[in-house]
């Protein structure tokens, strides 16, 4: 994986793939007063919350498909870059879903 924090990303992704490493690899412990301002500095606290709880879901998948050997769907062909099959007036909402705040 790339260096994020000495990429060109910019600091609202930083930000949040910091929280992700830490979320991940330290079950949050980083995470302290300094951490949450710098966070807010990019995201409303709903937003710093759906992050969350996106990283936990995402985080728990994996653990999930770890202890029971499900290999990953982009490898076992599961995964499809095709948009899914749905009505017309909504494709534009599912192939550029936008964003919502």
């Amino acid at each position: 994986m790339m260096d994020h924090r000495e990429s060109d990303l910019d600091e609202r992704l930083k930000v949040a793939l910091d929280l992700t490493e830490d979320f991940v690899t330290n079950h949050a412990h980083g995470v302290d007063d300094a951490f949450m301002a710098r966070l807010r500095e990019h995201y409303s606290e709903e937003e710093v919350v759906e992050l969350t709880i996106a990283i936990g879901i995402w985080d728990s998948i994996h653990k999930f498909n770890n202890v029971f050997d499900i290999p990953e769907a982009i490898e076992s062909g599961l995964y499809s870059l095709e948009p899914p099959d749905v009505p017309d007036d909504m494709r534009e909402l599912v192939s550029d879903p936008g964003n919502k705040y």
